[in-house]
């Protein structure tokens, strides 16, 4: 179980769509966690729905593009602390930030 304070930087779930994004822990306050996403929504929520910020290579997520900044997957090649290299499906590779990254953990 993971040990969360307040800054933190964490991946969240997004009810919206199901995914895990971006976010920083506002306050905590017993079981009850308030983070505010990197696109600016706040909400409550508890550590069940939290996830290490961090990835490791040759993971699959997705990661929003510099180039028209839609989501595409990817596979991670290199970490460098918040840098990290990604590779699209066409092969081309490139240097993004950890918090360009999105994914989705299938409960099956």
């Amino acid at each position: 179980m993971e040990y969360w304070n307040e800054g933190d930087r964490t991946f969240a779930y997004w009810d919206e769509d199901e995914y895990f994004y971006p976010a920083t822990i506002i306050t905590i306050d017993g079981e009850d966690i308030y983070i505010r996403f990197d696109t600016g929504e706040e909400e409550w929520t508890s550590a069940d729905y939290l996830e290490a910020y961090e990835v490791e290579i040759d993971e699959e997520v997705e990661c929003k593009s510099t180039q028209d900044d839609l989501y595409y997957d990817v596979i991670i090649l290199d970490v460098d602390g918040e840098r990290v290299e990604v590779e699209y499906a066409d092969e081309t590779t490139e240097w993004t930030m950890l918090n360009r990254i999105r994914f989705y953990i299938d409960e099956e």
